[in-house]
């Protein structure tokens, strides 16, 4: 079986989660006797390498911007650029040649943000099956976050609309779809997408997660203050503001917050907004570290996150997590604590569980309690869910195969 994984990013140009998942499956595929080759746009022209195991294709962006320039430009640049994206038939022709070469039984897709729809009708054209795995909202929301400005998308805007309609128009060309989260997946399906796809050919696939890659150091004295810790960028989708004014609301005495992030334009207006002394800002630190010196994981997020990769790693950790009860994060805490959710963009149900904590104080995280999440996350075991999924596509493939 030849297995090409098509992103929008790979290493060494990779930026987030998706990514790291993609790696992740096509090195697992590999070690268990898979061909398998990795397309992915690049800033500029390379030829294809072997990366442990995994023949790289680095297909030349032929997009008005290169994605790390985007940010740079107005917003109304930024969607003329997404609207080249759409219908860019030079990068087309491109993953057409490469499909002639390559030949895969299997095209498994994913973010597909800077990549034009168009490659899932090429690779059935071609023969193979389509899988699609849904990272983020590319397919509904122009952002690809169903979040604007401040405040959630419950309703894709109209240009959102418009943007979606081509996109729905070549998405009826995949097999089988996966969601990171069953949350994702049923906003896509409530949305009329997958409407083509048999409930057994959609299917709910937890993201990997690799061990911390250094170890964490000791917690805190149980003389020091209770800690609290937030992990991520400090944007408002991911609820940082929630979390700041919970934080208002409590008394200041016996507890300590840390903050591990940054925001995109520097977060000098939140420190002076926030100030207080039992706040740290510690800026970018690596996620084991960090999670070694808390109590107690706060996931605040205001978006539907398709899959909550800091709860997963708090965990993993030993860290109790509070979470927002909202997209997958909502579904991973819900299988260990349910009674750790808040209702999100909430600071006072926030502030009430931040009480609940510290009354309680500190107790370490029960290994069996989070042991499902775990075993569900294992790369190993992510990997062979894939698998199966490529088996049921190849068998599909045979049965419509004329005799």
């Amino acid at each position: 079986m030849r297995v090409l994984h098509l992103s929008s990013l790979y290493a060494p140009y990779a930026f987030g989660g998706a990514e790291r998942v993609v790696q992740t499956l096509a090195e697992g595929l590999s070690k268990r006797g898979v061909e398998v080759g990795v397309a992915h746009i690049a800033p500029r022209s390379c030829p294809p390498a072997v990366k442990n195991g995994v023949k790289v294709f680095p297909l030349r962006h032929r997009n008005p911007l290169w994605i790390e320039q985007a940010a740079r430009y107005p917003g109304v640049v930024r969607n003329l650029n997404k609207i080249a994206t759409l219908f860019n038939v030079l990068t087309a022709a491109d993953f057409d040649r490469l499909l002639a070469d390559f030949r895969p039984d299997i095209v498994h897709t994913h973010s597909m943000v800077e990549i034009p729809p168009r490659m899932w009708k090429l690779a059935k054209a071609r023969g193979a099956s389509v899988v699609h795995t849904l990272h983020d909202y590319d397919l509904l929301c122009i952002r690809a976050a169903l979040f604007k400005g401040e405040r959630r998308c419950d309703n894709p805007h109209l240009a959102c609309a418009a943007f979606s309609s081509v996109k729905r128009r070549y998405h009826v060309h995949i097999d089988r779809v996966v969601g990171v989260s069953d949350a994702i997946l049923r906003t896509h399906v409530q949305h009329g997408l997958f409407d083509h796809l048999k409930p057994d050919e959609r299917h709910v696939v937890w993201n990997p997660v690799k061990a911390a890659a250094r170890p964490t150091p000791d917690k805190p004295r149980s003389d020091s203050p209770f800690t609290f810790g937030f992990l991520g960028r400090l944007v408002p989708e991911k609820g940082i503001l929630t979390l700041l004014e919970a934080c208002a609301r409590l008394r200041a005495q016996g507890w300590r917050l840390r903050i591990a992030g940054r925001a995109p334009a520097g977060d000098a207006a939140l420190r002076e907004r926030f100030a207080a002394p039992h706040i740290e800002w510690v800026g970018y630190v690596e996620p084991g570290e960090f999670l070694g010196g808390i109590d107690t994981l706060i996931v605040p997020s205001a978006w539907h996150e398709p899959f909550g990769l800091t709860t997963v790693e708090a965990y993993a950790a030993g860290v109790p997590v509070l979470g927002s009860d909202i997209g997958g994060i909502s579904e991973i805490i819900r299988q260990v604590d349910p009674g750790a959710l808040f209702r999100p963009e909430d600071p006072e149900s926030l502030a009430q569980k931040m009480r609940e904590r510290l009354a309680r104080g500190r107790r370490p995280m029960s290994a069996q309690g989070c042991a499902g999440v775990l075993e569900r996350t294992q790369p190993d075991f992510v990997v062979e869910q894939y698998r199966e999924i490529y088996r049921r596509c190849a068998g599909m493939h045979s049965a419509a195969a004329p005799a």
